[in-house]
This record gives structure tokens, sequence and C-alpha cells, in this order.
């Protein structure tokens, strides 16, 4: 990963990822998913908060059959812009929309694979940001940290394959336990497959499939 920090582009694997002062930039939880998907040309991927799109494009480049999404309009118009910065090194197929979580997808759309990385801070109003308040939703976890995730959780069985599974990122400042009853209360199993130790805090990547 090469970083231009002139023009603030971000550089993975051929993508050259503009970013956006009200989008939330790559960082290293980005990178952990980034480290660890394995899709296979024709896969179905769902991408909830796609952000600057560089997970969502990385997946078209292995030939996936993206739908991605974000609930920040600005989010949404950069995914664009980079997708025609790349698409000559790009195959498969690309679908932003703007929206909250499953809001987006359709009764009868299915996937492989669906990627979240959620807000997962624990945040107290104190902690909020404030501006246009896009940086505050990006990682605005509630008190619990885990506000957005359960809601994504509870929702996902209705959109995962049979064979799916989902990509999810927590942080070790959140209760794990909880996060875990929650999972098991949906019908999923699920194991970290890449944690890695910033400073105080674990970054975990959940896989969660129903076996």
């Amino acid at each position: 990963m090469k970083e231009n920090k002139s023009s603030k582009i971000v550089e993975y694997n051929g993508l050259k990822i503009q970013m956006h002062p009200e989008v939330y930039e790559p960082a290293e939880d980005t990178f952990q998913i980034l480290e660890i998907i394995n899709i296979d040309k024709s896969c179905r991927v769902l991408e909830i908060g796609t952000g600057t799109g560089i997970i969502a494009l990385e997946c078209m480049r292995r030939g996936g059959f993206v739908v991605c999404s974000d609930v920040n309009p600005f989010a949404v118009e950069l995914v664009k812009k980079n997708y025609e910065q790349n698409k000559s090194i790009l195959s498969g197929s690309l679908d932003v929309r703007l929206g909250d979580l499953f809001n987006v997808v359709k009764d009868d759309e299915i996937f492989d694979v669906v990627i979240f990385n959620p807000p997962y801070l624990p945040t107290t109003k104190d902690d909020l940001v404030g501006g246009l308040g896009w940086f505050d939703i990006a990682v605005d976890g509630g008190i619990s940290g885990l506000d957005v995730t359960e809601r994504f959780i509870k929702k996902l069985p209705g959109f995962l394959g049979k064979n799916g599974y989902g990509l999810l990122v927590f942080s070790s400042l959140s209760n794990r336990l909880k996060l875990e009853e929650i999972i098991k209360n949906a019908g999923f199993k699920a194991k970290v497959v890449l944690s890695r130790l910033y400073d105080d805090e674990h970054i975990d990547v959940y896989r969660i499939s129903f076996s």
C-alpha cells in the first residue's frame, strides 16, 4: 500500500483510490479486511459502509459481482469517481447505492459474501467531532460500541446465502461477550480470522456463517 499525501491518493494492488475530507479514509481495519478477502469470479458481494470503495473495487478487480453502499452521499459519489479512475483494471460488476444498512438491498437479493466495517467505537456525546457529522457517523457505535453492529447482524440472515459468510470488524474496546451473544442469537457461528493489536485495542475481523 502506498499513500500520496500531497494529492490524498492511496494505491493498493494497482488501484488508485482518491480520498475526500468527509469520507472515512482506509485505515488499519480496512487493510485487515483486504488482507483476508477471498473473492472468486462471479461471487456475489455486498459491502455496507463502503467509504472510499477500496474494498468493493478490490472485490470487483477479482471478478466479483459487487453491490456497495453508504449512508454518506459524499462516499457514494467518491466510489463512482474511484470506479471511473480504475475501471481499466476491473472486471465483474459494480452497483453503488445510497442508504442505511440493508435498506438498499432488494428483498430477492442474496449474497455469497457480506462485508461490513461498522462504526464500532464506544461513544458518548462528548466524543463527537461535529461539523457536517459524517465522521461521527462513520465511527460512532453508541455507548456500547455495538449499536450499528447489532442492527446489522439481526438483518444479515435474510440476505446471506446458505453457504455464504459475513466479514465484520470488531474492536476490543467493546464487549466481546455481548457481540458473540448477538451473533449466536441470530443463528450464526463465528470465529476471529485476523486480529491485530494497535496501542490499547485489538481490531478483529470476524467471519460469520450459518455453519
